[in-house]
């Protein structure tokens, strides 16, 4: 492990409320929080195991059902490689049981493995802050839902989240093992195997690793494993989405800017205290940036000027999906697009006085920038990703805004479940 990854540094209290650092302790804190998460995580898949199905489990379970009743076809509009859907099948027909509540409980348990791969690296990352942190991850609004639906993205951030961790362990093979996983379950998150291959060079700088360059290369050999697959599945297949019928509405080279803006509003609607306190930081610091407040007020300007959500999909049914009632909304008001504009100004502001682990996690926001503007479908799932990944990468600083902000996303997520349950709303 690199000398930077191993320093055992305490993220930084709230100046008047270091009192609740001492917490920790006890050790009294972490039961408290894993019986709460328990008790939600039990209520939530037993709230939704009876339910008809939702949205896209209707096309995830059919294929699943396919596959377990071994008619080897896949539906014509299946975009991602079925790999998930494999999975599960097998596991279903293993257990002798096949039903949609079957597939929803193993969706939970891939949940729980995600979960742990985030708690892993937080201890490997951040010592100190991995169970606060963990708990915040199972009642982030953006991703609770999906633990208990029969949806793709749970597994694909399982998978994604124990390669970052062997891969800052040095298990390289192993990384780029679970990365080819990836492919196989959501196959355009192969972009972040960008992300391990540069934490793979190591935190030496760049002229010492291309000195090094034979055990540099023996480093980085493992990850065109992902790449090679993804790049073969790609010219067999003609598109990256799998589904020909599809790709017009996903297509390939074609990069817009809806995901991207609308991920930093996410950031400060799910983060308020943390952009407030952090934008703050920069501002003080602003003084010795000639090109800060100017470079701010392009984010706002060119918020206001370039946010689109003209991807056909994002039409549907705005009253239900969440993500398409967003989106519209900022693109038919103009006012409500100015604001959107200054928060995801403050946003910039906040994420770049936030530090990352390891030391080549800086380039995470580059990858994540190009993995957001590649879809043209703006999408709450597709945020959901990077921003999982910075979670797992940044400093919590102060317990006490972690603590509220568990609180907050606690009431959003109990919010969003009844919504769904009661199909009112939907992410």
């Amino acid at each position: 492990m690199s000398e930077v990854t191993s320093k055992r540094e305490e993220p930084r209290p709230v100046r008047g409320f270091s009192f609740l650092d001492n917490a920790r302790a006890s050790g009294a804190h972490a039961w408290l929080l894993g019986i709460g998460c328990a008790i939600l995580y039990l209520a939530s898949i037993l709230l939704l195991r009876w339910q008809a199905p939702y949205t896209d489990e209707i096309i995830h379970y059919a294929q699943i059902w396919l596959f377990a009743h071994d008619r080897w076809r896949v539906l014509a509009d299946l975009t991602t490689i079925p790999g998930y859907h494999l999975l599960v099948a097998g596991l279903l027909d293993g257990s002798g049981s096949v039903s949609l509540q079957g597939a929803r409980l193993i969706n939970a348990l891939f949940g729980l493995v995600a979960v742990a791969g985030f708690h892993a690296l937080r201890t490997r990352l951040w010592p100190g802050t991995q169970t606060l942190a963990s708990a915040q991850l199972l009642l982030l609004p953006i991703l609770a839902p999906l633990f208990f639906l029969v949806y793709t993205d749970v597994l694909a951030l399982a998978l994604l989240l124990w390669a970052l961790w062997a891969c800052i362990g040095g298990r390289h093979w192993l990384a780029a093992i679970l990365l080819t996983g990836v492919v196989f379950v959501r196959q355009h998150e192969v972009v972040w195997g960008g992300l391990l291959a540069l934490v793979a060079i190591g935190e030496n700088q760049w002229r010492v690793s291309l000195k090094q360059w034979r055990a540099t290369l023996v480093r980085l050999l493992p990850y065109a494993l992902p790449a090679l697959v993804f790049l073969i599945f790609w010219a067999w297949n003609g598109s990256i989405s799998l589904s020909r019928g599809q790709a017009a509405l996903h297509p390939d080279f074609s990069f817009h800017g809806g995901n991207l803006l609308f991920a930093l509003l996410v950031f400060t609607v799910l983060l308020p205290l943390q952009t407030a306190a952090n934008f703050a930081a920069a501002w003080r610091r602003s003084g010795t940036r000639w090109w800060f407040v100017p470079g701010l007020l392009v984010i706002a300007v060119g918020f206001w000027l370039l946010f689109r959500a003209d991807n056909p999909y994002n039409s549907a049914i705005p009253q239900l999906y969440l993500h398409n009632r967003i989106p519209q909304l900022l693109a038919q008001d103009g006012w409500v697009r100015a604001v959107a504009g200054l928060l995801a100004a403050m946003a910039v502001a906040a994420l770049s006085s936030i530090s990352l682990r390891p030391l080549r996690a800086r380039w995470f926001f580059s990858l994540a920038a190009l993995f957001l503007a590649a879809s043209w479908l703006v999408e709450l799932r597709y945020v959901m990703v990077p921003f999982v990944l910075w979670l797992a990468l940044r400093e919590s600083r102060g317990r006490l805004f972690e603590w509220i902000t568990l609180a907050y996303w606690g009431g959003l997520s109990c919010g969003l479940m009844w919504a769904i349950l009661t199909r009112r709303l939907f992410l």
